[in-house]
Formats: C-alpha cells, sequence, structure tokens
C-alpha cells in the first residue's frame, strides 16, 4: 500500500511518448483515446486517488481546416474533399468485397487520433426514439432503457440554445431544455445559417414534410424521434468549429496519464482475471506491459476491440484455434453482430463554386454562413408507414425464417440472439415511433440512409499480428429486407421532390436522373451506390451469453474478471440516430457502474 501512494504522489500528469515513461502500474488503464475510453478516463480521475492511463495508437490533431471548419470536416459536400476520413487520423480500414455490392469493398472509417471518431464524424448530435433504447431492455439488459439513459445523456453535453434571431428570421427552431445538459463537455448547437432550402421562408423541406403528413417535433432529443426535426451539432458556437471528446481530456491531472503513438498488443489475462496490458509502438519494437490493479476498460472501437479480445484468448474456440491461440474463454459472440448505418446519394442540382468561394470567406472573417454548418440543418427519421407499404413489407418479414440470410457458420448462440433481435425488428415495422430510414436534406441532395438495418456481418482476425488490420465483412444487404426498405427510400426521395413545396424552387433529379425507373433499376442503383454513414457497432454485445453477448449490463466481459468493454461494440441494436450522443451517454453510465463497484 506505502508503494502505490508514493506512486501517486510521485504522477508527473503528462502526457507520455514512449514506453519508458508509464508507471509500473495503474489503477487502470484505458484502451483507447477515442470518445468512450477520454469520457470514462475523464470521470474516473476525477478521485485524485485513482490512477488512470490512457493508451492511444494516434496522437493529437495539427487543428487543420479540414477538421475545425464544419462544412469542410463534415464531407458533406463532395465537391468540398472527405475532411479527416482518409487521412493520418484515420485507420484507413476497408472490409473484404461484398456480395450483394456487386463485390465492391466500402471503406471503414475509425479514428486513429485522440478523440477517435468525434474527429472524423460529421457532427451530427442526435438521440434515437425512447423505443430505440428500451430493446435494449427487452434482451436482456435492465437499466439501459432510455430513461435511465436520459441523465447521462445530459451529462456529457453543453447546450447552447438556438440564436434569438433565428426566431426573428422565422426559421421556428424549438426545444426543450429538460432534454438537454448544460455542463458537460462536448458542445451542442444549431447552426448559425440556414440552408435556403430549408428555411420556413422559402419552404422547401420544412414544407415539403409537412405536405406529406410527416410530424415536426419540436424537439427530438427527448425520446420521440419519428418525424421531422430541427437537429443539433457538435460545434462550439463561440467559435464555430468542431467540438470533439478532446474536450473530456484534462492533463492538468496528476493521476491521469495518456501515452500516444502506441498499440495494445494483448490483454494479459492470468487465471481468469485481467492484470495488465501489452503494447509497443511499432510491429518490430520491444513490447512492454503495464499492471493494471482494479480493471482494464477497453475502447478501442467495434473494429479493434473484437481484434484484441481474440488475439487475448477470448473469442470462437473453433476461430482461435485454427490461428493457435490458446482460448481463455471461449465467447462465440466476440466479432459477430456486426450492423452499421448505410446510405444512398442521390442528386438534384449542382455547386455554385463562386458562391462557395465567397461563404468560405465570410466564414474566415466572421464565423458566419454555410460553412459553420454541416450541410444542411433539418432532416428526418421516419417509420416504415411513412414511406412504404408497412404491411408488404411484414409480410415479406413473416415470410423469412428468423435467421435465414445469416451466414451459415454462425454460432448456434449467435443465431439464437439474432432470432431475438429480428423478432424486434419485426415488429417494430408497423410501429409509429421507431424510424426505420433517415433522410438527410441539403441543397444538393437527399439521401436516404438505412438505420434498422436486418443485414448482421463479422469482425475476425486471420492473423496473430495485433498490427494486421482485421478482416470485416459488414456483409451489407446480404438481408433482402434491406434492399426493399432502400428502394422504397429512394421512391420516397422522389417523392419528396414532386411536392409543390420542393417544385417552387424547381428542384429536378440530376443522379441518377429520369432513366432509372423499374425496381430492377433501382436495386442495382442502390447495389452500386450505398455506402456507411461508419456507425459500427455490435461486435462485443451487451446481451446475456446465451444469446451471443460478449458483455453483461454491467459491461463486465463474460468469463474474465477487471475486463470490460465501453464503446460501440457493446451496442446491440442500434438506434435510429448518428451514433456519437448515444455513446457519450453509454460512457458516462459505464463510468458511474465502475464507480459503484469499489464503492460497495
Amino acid at each position: 500500500m506505502l508503494g502505490l501512494v508514493n506512486a501517486h504522489q510521485a504522477f508527473p500528469g503528462r502526457i507520455l511518448n514512449r514506453a519508458s515513461e508509464v508507471e509500473q502500474s495503474y489503477d487502470y488503464v484505458v484502451i483507447g483515446g477515442g470518445l468512450s475510453g477520454l469520457v470514462v478516463a475523464n470521470r474516473l480521475s476525477e478521485n485524485p486517488e485513482t490512477t488512470v492511463l490512457i493508451i492511444e495508437a494516434g496522437g493529437f490533431t495539427e487543428n487543420e481546416v479540414w477538421i475545425t471548419i464544419p462544412l469542410l470536416s463534415s464531407a458533406n459536400v463532395p465537391a468540398l474533399g472527405n475532411g479527416p476520413k482518409g487521412t493520418k487520423y484515420d485507420w484507413n480500414m476497408t472490409g473484404i468485397p461484398q456480395l450483394e455490392l456487386g463485390n465492391r469493398s466500402i471503406q471503414t472509417p475509425a479514428g486513429k487520433v485522440i478523440g477517435g471518431g468525434t474527429v472524423l464524424n460529421g457532427m451530427v448530435f442526435n438521440r434515437g426514439s425512447k423505443a430505440d433504447y428500451d430493446r435494449w431492455v427487452a434482451l436482456g439488459n435492465p437499466g439501459w432503457d432510455f430513461e435511465n439513459l436520459l441523465p447521462y445523456f445530459k451529462k456529457a453535453e453543453n447546450f447552447t440554445p438556438p440564436d434569438p434571431k433565428a426566431e426573428e428570421e422565422g426559421w421556428d427552431i424549438e426545444y426543450n431544455p429538460a432534454y438537454h445538459g448544460e455542463h458537460g463537455h462536448v458542445q451542442s448547437s444549431f447552426a448559425p445559417y440556414v440552408w435556403p432550402s430549408t428555411s420556413e421562408l422559402k419552404g422547401n423541406y420544412i414544407n415539403s414534410m409537412k405536405e406529406l403528413h410527416v410530424p415536426i417535433i419540436e424537439d427530438a432529443m427527448g425520446g420521440n424521434a419519428a418525424g421531422a426535426y430541427w437537429f443539433t451539432q457538435s460545434v462550439n458556437p463561440k467559435n464555430e468549429t468542431r467540438s470533439t471528446a478532446q474536450g473530456f481530456y484534462d492533463p492538468s491531472r496528476p493521476n491521469l496519464h495518456l501515452l500516444i503513438g502506441n498499440r495494445v498488443t494483448r490483454i494479459i489475462i492470468d487465471t481468469g482475471k485481467a492484470k495488465g496490458v501489452e503494447f509497443s509502438a511499432k510491429e518490430n519494437a520491444a513490447r512492454s506491459t503495464v499492471q493494471v490493479l482494479k480493471e482494464v476498460v477497453l475502447s478501442a472501437g467495434t473494429l479493434h476491440t473484437p481484434q484484441l479480445l481474440q488475439l487475448s484468448g477470448i473469442g470462437d474456440k473453433t476461430h482461435l484455434s485454427s490461428l493457435g491461440i490458446e482460448t481463455i474463454v471461449d465467447l462465440p459472440g466476440v466479432g459477430s453482430n456486426y450492423h452499421d448505418h448505410i446510405l444512398l446519394y442521390t442528386g438534384q442540382i449542382g455547386n455554385n463554386q463562386t458562391w462557395i468561394s465567397e461563404q468560405l470567406a465570410l466564414y474566415e472573417s466572421k464565423k458566419e454562413g454555410p460553412y459553420t454548418t454541416l450541410g444542411g440543418n433539418f432532416f428526418a427519421f421516419l417509420p416504415v408507414g411513412t414511406f412504404s407499404n408497412k404491411t408488404a413489407l411484414l409480410s415479406a418479414a413473416v415470410a423469412q425464417s428468423k435467421s435465414q440470410y445469416l451466414s451459415s457458420n454462425t454460432p448456434a448462440t449467435v443465431r439464437a440472439g439474432y432470432e431475438t433481435q429480428f423478432a424486434l425488428l419485426q415488429k417494430d415495422i408497423t410501429s409509429s415511433s421507431t424510424a426505420y430510414l433517415e433522410f438527410i436534406f441539403d441543397d444538393t441532395a437527399i439521401l436516404p440512409a438505412l438505420h434498422q438495418p436486418f443485414s448482421r456481418g463479422t469482425v475476425s482476425i486471420n492473423s496473430t499480428s495485433p498490427f494486421d488490420s482485421p478482416v470485416i465483412d459488414p456483409r451489407y444487404l446480404s438481408n433482402p429486407l434491406d434492399l426493399a426498405l432502400f428502394v422504397a427510400g429512394f421512391e420516397y426521395a422522389r417523392a419528396i421532390r414532386k411536392t409543390n413545396a420542393m417544385q417552387t424552387i424547381n428542384v429536378i433529379e440530376t443522379y441518377p436522373g429520369a432513366s432509372v425507373t423499374t425496381n430492377q433499376q433501382i436495386e442495382e442503383f442502390v447495389r452500386a451506390g450505398v455506402d456507411t454513414e461508419h456507425h459500427h457497432a455490435g461486435t462485443a454485445s451487451m446481451l446475456p451469453q446465451e444469446l451471443g453477448g460478449v458483455v453483461d449490463p454491467e459491461l463486465r466481459v463474460y468469463g474474465v474478471e477487471g475486463l470490460r468493454i465501453v464503446d460501440a461494440s457493446i451496442v446491440p441494436m442500434l438506434p435510429a440516430a448518428h451514433l456519437q450522443a448515444t455513446l457519450y451517454g453509454i460512457a458516462e453510465k459505464a463510468a458511474d457502474l465502475i464507480k459503484t463497484s469499489y464503492s460497495r
């Protein structure tokens, strides 16, 4: 005990670059300096007597304009580039060729940087419907319903109400302060600029939704999120720049260390307990270890968390044995239940390059104009009955054997878990409170996006080197129900364009254009065009073990003491929402679960 006290007193509280600077032991080691890892580390280190080490493979950004300026960074306007995706801040991984996409391989962006995905994402800050989270309880996870999560959603958030000029200019942006937090470390705000196609004064998208009898929701952050609404973005309204999870890193705490430029290669497990972590700066460099006195918190993300578990001997025994890895815990669910939100671009007008240059100058001089936004202000999350024939889709779902479109080598427990999920997905086809498709609106496009996918994929290793990328097989559109939903979404995008509200500005579809009309042509367009929203989830699902689960409702890995997972991999079923706001809440709740377990 004396040694531990002395270690606390000697903590320098700095960013570390080399293994030699790492202390011999810490109370907690957090693997991954992304969204979840930074939140958990922040909350655990609030107690000055608790020592925490974060290990992150990447480093800090250099505040490049294509990261800080919202419109450039969001990558939502193709003419302005891809933002940070595909740069040194991205792991730059690609999935294997997808049979249902004509053997296309889809890039799978994931943050290799302090802040993780919050540096790469599109900065949309919204939550799903109450029903989305309540399903987690139905899957065997008490305490994970919307009501119990809402305080944690709010805890992470620092909300700024819309500028008073919004009301003066007729934008009619409403919010309920009961659904928002004011003291968190991630900023959420409404864009100070409203795109012409969104504005109430010009009609267009808002009025097109009214014309199609879509409810306009006052504040979708309160659990009623099936409809159309103004959304908040993770942008700091003081300087109109991206707000990331870096706001949760506090370098002034002497009990909090951050090791950058190093990759965890293995979790050290002895007699059923996580005792330490092995790490290295490079594949051929020496490997170092650090001891863990309480817990390892694995926050490497949906793509790397299952890889690290498998390398550490936790996963499907048959697969691990084929690679010569000794099985410590036989958990077939590791790497299974991968699912993602995917979208489809349909274009309608061209870009005005002169106008774009003028607006960038306006942003640089006054922090005003469209560059303060993500490319839009308003979107819709719609139940099946709003955009399609719900009876026909339900009949198609009922006609399926619940797991017939899973991979043939799916383990029995994973298959059982999916069948439980399928039953929920099937039931909610007729629900008016569960959104299945998102419709993203901007001046140049309407993008339908699938938010309740029936398809499931895998993430696995085919190498014992932690420096090789995992094998990512999303199995996009492997269940034909997903294709049917996209076809319906494509046709609904056309219905939006045909509304009187949109025709007042003479909107014309330019991509794919009028030549695509038959169901077969639309299906071919979907297969050729769908892409990821990089909302990867599910590969270490919070489910009962007999349903293919990897963690219990307290996020503890089955069969291992002192090891928890806190990232998107634990999400058993994605909510109909962009993912970051949900993950902030998960991480806040996880920190409390960890603290509580050591205060009993």
